[in-house]
């Protein structure tokens, strides 16, 4: 029988290669898509997502707005699944972001958004899957198959598509050729799984938690409390940390988990000064930079690699899904196969 959570660590040690296979493999479709987004003139882009898949299409709504100057909003589904809000969808682009390509409400949203007129593509792990028989222009994740329940390889690679969609549709070549290093910048990323192990017996008993970030790296924060806590059971709360500051700050006491995302970028000194009200506040805190810095005054510091903000998220993405693993296995769980869950989840 193999030891529990063996198969999450395996693939999460498996991430460098798959984003570097994904990239290479999509480009030539994303070089199509592109060429068709500008024919047509697109005007909106929406992009609908459950689960981790929401988080990739947070990463891909800051990146679409900041570098590819695009109008994004991440859709509700519920609004064409189930209340049929009548949109007119002509110059949009809808995106459905789905690792098994199973699910229902994406499926249905993609299937209205090109009946009304919109240019349809699916972002999915799952060859030949239903969302692929119903958008005009498949983007295909080469994350292989992925067999614990938390996700881990088809999020990075996820996030890999929409960097180079947004830089490729900017016209921006030199930033679409810095993801030929994020492979390399994610091993060294991993290099910090021997330092969280050691420091993950702190938190075995912990059952809740903030996690905070802002800006690109916001998908990072909502991405870390999903893995805690559906791999650790902890009640995780996800914040941007300009949010944070109008209400939930109140909720933190003295000795309260603080998890913190903080890379160099214009976000970087508002996050700051939320470290330092934190601070004040004696919170625990567990930061995650690639600022010696900020870096010092943590309870727990994790130095991230240096690199352009655009390849952070994916860059810092194994060391969130290292934390929630170590912390699961801890508490004596099984991350693999976290009670109560499937590895596809079909809502509408």
């Amino acid at each position: 029988m193999p030891r529990p959570g063996g198969i999450m660590h395996r693939e999460i040690l498996e991430q460098p290669q798959a984003v570097e296979e994904t990239v290479a493999a999509t480009k030539p479709a994303i070089q199509d898509l592109v060429k068709r987004l500008r024919k047509v003139g697109i005007e909106h882009t929406f992009i609908v997502a459950r689960g981790t898949s929401d988080h990739a299409a947070t990463y891909g709504l800051y990146m679409l707005g900041a570098i590819a100057g695009r109008l994004v909003g991440l859709a509700a589904p519920s609004l064409l699944t189930c209340y049929d809000a009548d949109f007119d969808l002509r110059k949009s682009l809808v995106i459905g972001v789905t690792q098994s390509g199973a699910a229902i409400d994406v499926h249905e949203v993609l299937e209205v958004g090109k009946r009304r007129g919109a240019v349809t593509c699916a972002l999915t792990n799952t060859e030949d899957s239903p969302i692929c028989a119903v958008a005009e222009h498949v983007l295909l994740t080469h994350a292989r198959v992925e067999r614990s329940v938390a996700a881990t390889k088809t999020y990075t690679t996820a996030l890999a598509v929409m960097h180079q969609l947004a830089t490729r549709w900017a016209g921006r070549e030199d930033l679409a050729d810095e993801i030929h290093r994020v492979p390399e910048w994610m091993s060294q990323t991993l290099e910090l799984d021997e330092v969280i192990r050691h420091r993950a017996e702190r938190f075995r008993f912990m059952d809740c938690c903030h996690w905070l970030a802002r800006g690109l790296h916001y998908c990072t924060a909502k991405e870390a409390a999903l893995k805690m806590a559906e791999c650790c059971y902890v009640v995780p709360s996800p914040f941007s940390t300009a949010d944070f500051m109008h209400g939930p700050i109140a909720t933190t006491e003295p000795g309260f988990p603080c998890f913190v995302v903080a890379t160099r970028g214009p976000v970087f000194g508002a996050v700051c000064d939320v470290v330092h009200a934190l601070r004040t506040r004696k919170a625990e805190l567990v930061i995650l930079s690639d600022d010696d810095d900020l870096l010092g005054p943590a309870r727990i510091g994790l130095k991230l690699p240096a690199v352009p903000e655009e390849c952070s998220p994916m860059v810092a993405a194994p060391a969130i899904q290292l934390l929630a693993l170590r912390i699961a296995l801890e508490k004596g769980l099984d991350p693999d196969h976290p009670r109560g869950l499937k590895k596809v989840t079909l809502t509408r």
